[in-house]
């Protein structure tokens, strides 16, 4: 790609020119019929390390490999990835570290506040998923993003069918590892708080872990009716199951309280693990985090300083791809296996290192 240089001579800043190659065997292709356009306001490279992260200059550079999806108000196309974590992040965390480049231009493409998803396992190699981040500070420094605590608590709602009277109740309920435990008795009472107290100590007996589980009264909703469970505490907070993927195993009434006739427990809110491993993609909310391909072999395509939309007549919809060359490439195997297989979602598609090789 040929780009003049305007106006008087001097001396610049210097850059780095990138003929990257993708295909594994130079043959890149086929491509989209048609080719798209690459919106220039929202597109940006923040993976070029070549300059300081306060010069706009690199960021416009998009690099073969680039990982690409279309936005989906306008059908144009953009970057997929704004940055990866440089750490991981546990379920209780606040603080996101992505590096200064990505910082920067998270603030640019989405704002100082607001949303992103963050894309990974929970562990190396574990079960990859998406979720959607609040963000309310960030830092171009250091890199910092200060987040919303991602985790989110299962809640579990046990239903009593007639108004209990008197007696015991007793609940078969999940331990941190899986496990199932039976509590002690649960004392019937008509005072709300002593019935919820009981049922608190009795939880804290059968699990092992003080506050682990929590009761709590179900809105306008007497507690001879029932109570809500929620994982609150140490091995249950913002973690899904214990088995990868998994749920929390629904709690089970072993024994009704005098007058009950029936019982069900139903999960009011899903738990969601909020812990992400080192290297997990941070992505727009725009459309453009779906990856449906890449900038492909040659000098790169590259954003005026105007950002003005560029064409992009050359769309990869297939061919025998270098997995390395793509960008932003994953460390974390699972990851990897992921773009792999979003690209081979919608092109003919083989990898030097083979999906799950």
């Amino acid at each position: 790609m040929l780009r003049p240089n305007v106006g008087l001579p001097k001396f610049g800043t210097a850059s780095t020119a990138r003929n990257r190659i993708v295909s594994a065997d130079g043959k890149m292709g086929p491509y989209v019929p048609g080719g798209g356009i690459i919106d220039g306001t929202k597109t940006r490279n923040p993976f070029n390390t070549d300059l300081s992260a306060s010069d706009s200059t690199p960021f416009r550079d998009l690099w073969p490999g680039l990982l690409m999806g279309r936005i989906t108000s306008s059908g144009k196309w953009a970057n997929s990835c704004i940055g990866k974590s440089t750490a991981a992040i546990t379920t209780s965390g606040t603080t996101l570290a992505i590096g200064p480049y990505e910082a920067t231009e998270l603030v640019r493409r989405v704002g100082s506040t607001g949303t992103f998803k963050l894309t990974g396992p929970p562990s190396a190699a574990g079960t990859v998923r998406t979720v959607t981040v609040t963000y309310s500070a960030v830092n171009t420094s250091t890199g910092d993003v200060t987040v919303t605590a991602i985790g989110v608590n299962e809640v579990q709602t046990v239903n009593l069918v007639t108004a209990g009277t008197g007696g015991n109740l007793r609940l078969l309920v999940p331990k941190p590892d899986g496990t199932m435990a039976l509590t002690p008795n649960i004392a019937w009472s008509a005072t709300d708080a002593t019935l919820l107290a009981s049922a608190n100590t009795a939880l804290d007996t059968a699990t092992g872990v003080s506050g682990g589980l929590v009761a709590s009264a179900i809105s306008a909703t007497d507690t001879d009716l029932g109570f809500k469970v929620t994982f609150a505490g140490t091995g249950y907070a913002g973690l899904t199951g214990p088995t990868t993927g998994g749920s929390w195993p629904l709690i089970v009434v072993d024994t009704l309280f005098t007058s009950n006739t029936g019982a069900n427990v139903v999960r009011t809110t899903s738990g969601v693990s909020g812990a992400f491993v080192s290297g997990s993609l941070v992505q727009p909310t725009d459309g453009s985090e779906t990856i449906l391909s890449f900038i492909p072999d040659s000098w790169g395509e590259y954003i005026d300083e105007n950002g003005s939309d560029q064409p992009f007549p050359r769309i990869p919809a297939g061919g025998f791809i270098t997995d390395s060359q793509l960008v932003p490439w994953p460390a974390d195997a699972s990851l990897k296996t992921y773009i792999q297989t979003a690209l081979k979602a919608v092109g003919t598609y083989q990898f030097t290192v083979p999906l799950n090789g």
